[in-house]
């Protein structure tokens, strides 16, 4: 058997044309070149949109001219591309970190201090709190006469000091908001938020004065608690607990010897005694005035001196008696400095409905320290006493 000699018929691709061969070489690079510039636009893809969504990871540009107040601050120019790239984009967004001039609002408007806190009236700073007392309710359209404004002389003038403030939340918030703002209040020391009830009666335009705690001339009967002065202490102790009185009196206007139990001094008491005359200077050269209850205590230091007195603990009836006695019976101007004490829900209302009663209408209220003096002379201290009526507690 003989061997098939091999096949001598040319292949597929020597059997093309040049022409097929050639276009099937174009083809084939061209499909290669699409897969490669596929492959290089998915793999350029991600860096893109990247760069479009989270624009803040790169390095911040100036994407505004430097001002001159920011000369001092040194940057590397932009490209020329993201230049022009950020000037377009400005009109669709702010930077992030916005500064004042971009925002065309005053720097004193966008600076914000850290941490700002209104300063208080004694004091700063501190904020002024109390627990269950609601915010405190101030006519600006009456505010506190100033000391230095002058009396007037065709009406009586009347300060009053209202004494046992700060006791109760409810009584102060009354006082606060129904009594006048030129009403002064008298603050027991031993009052625990002592601070705070002078702050808010200084915020509704109100003198106050603390009571200094003396030994009356009844000791055995009035108790004037731990801090007292006077009798069975020593010069030390006096010092020492007037210290804690001013202490606790810190922005008060003065302190005086009356408490809501009335004036105990006169009779014996230890405010007319010698050994008060130290104390007394001592009050004068922390620049206090010092509000005496009666004129029997001989004060000598500048200060004001009571010269009406009348018990709040009573009924209605017997407060409005008591207040329409006030006034001058013959109508002649005169000057009335009234103690009222303790503070109650009926005190308040009857005192409230006479100072915008028909007799407001002939007297004027003014602050305790408008009759403030340099100290009470022998002839005052007899003036005093018979002219105007008391209404002893």
């Amino acid at each position: 058997m003989q061997n098939r000699p091999a096949s001598s018929r040319p292949g597929l691709w020597q059997r093309l044309p040049v022409i097929g061969r050639l276009l099937i070489a174009f083809w084939a690079v061209l499909l290669a070149g699409g897969a490669g510039a596929a492959a290089f636009l998915l793999h350029q893809q991600k860096p893109v949109v990247l760069a479009k969504v989270t624009p803040q990871s790169k390095p911040p540009l100036p994407a505004q001219p430097t001002s001159p107040a920011n000369s001092s601050i040194v940057s590397t120019p932009a490209p020329k591309e993201t230049t022009v790239a950020a000037a377009g984009a400005q009109a669709l967004a702010v930077p992030v970190p916005a500064k004042p001039a971009d925002m065309a609002l005053p720097t004193a408007t966008t600076t914000i201090p850290a941490k700002t806190v209104p300063p208080s009236p004694a004091g700063s700073s501190t904020a002024v709190t109390q627990q269950a007392l609601p915010p405190v309710v101030s006519s600006a359209a009456s505010p506190a006469p100033q000391a230095s404004a002058p009396l007037p002389t065709d009406k009586t003038a009347i300060a009053i000091v209202l004494q046992g403030f700060g006791y109760s939340d409810a009584l102060t918030y009354d006082v606060l908001s129904r009594i006048p703002a030129p009403v002064a209040v008298g603050i027991s020391p031993y009052v625990s938020n002592i601070s705070d009830i002078i702050a808010r009666a200084h915020a509704s335009h109100r003198e106050v004065y603390v009571t200094l705690p003396m030994q009356s001339a009844h000791p055995e009967q009035v108790d004037e608690g731990p801090h007292a002065l006077g009798y069975g202490n020593s010069a030390a102790d006096d010092q020492r607990e007037l210290e804690w009185c001013l202490s606790r009196a810190a922005g008060a206007e003065g302190l005086t010897d009356a408490s809501e139990n009335g004036d105990d001094q006169p009779g014996g008491g230890y405010a007319t005694s010698p050994d008060f005359s130290p104390i007394a200077s001592a009050i004068s050269s922390k620049g206090l005035l010092y509000l005496a209850g009666s004129a029997q205590d001989g004060r000598r230091t500048r200060g004001m001196t009571a010269t009406a007195w009348i018990d709040g603990d009573t009924d209605a009836a017997t407060l409005d008696s008591r207040l329409a006695a006030l006034l001058p019976q013959d109508g002649k101007p005169a000057k009335i400095l009234l103690m009222v004490g303790p503070i109650t829900p009926v005190m308040i209302d009857r005192l409230a409905n006479w100072l915008k009663g028909p007799a407001a209408q002939n007297f004027v209220v003014v602050p305790p320290s408008a009759f403030a003096d340099s100290g009470i002379s022998n002839d005052q201290a007899a003036n005093l006493s018979p002219s105007n009526p008391v209404a002893p507690l």
